[in-house]
């Protein structure tokens, strides 16, 4: 079943191919969506993963935000 997080930030495709690289970093595979500001991955994320995601992101100029679909 696949995840949905809010992700704001991404301006254009470079944007989501980074974002997906990030989510990869972690083991993960992630689906960046720019029209909907979310990011769709196969499962929720732990908190720490979360979290890492979330300061991994936001380092790069994204937020990673609060699930939104499950």
């Amino acid at each position: 079943m696949k995840t949905l997080y809010k992700i704001e930030g991404m301006t254009c495709g470079h944007c989501m191919m980074t974002v997906e690289k990030e989510f990869a970093k972690e083991g993960l595979q992630a689906k960046a969506d720019m029209k909907s500001n979310s990011v769709s991955v196969e499962s929720e994320l732990s908190d720490g993963t979360f979290q890492k995601l979330k300061v991994a992101l936001d380092e790069e100029g994204y937020s990673l935000g609060n699930k939104i679909e499950s």
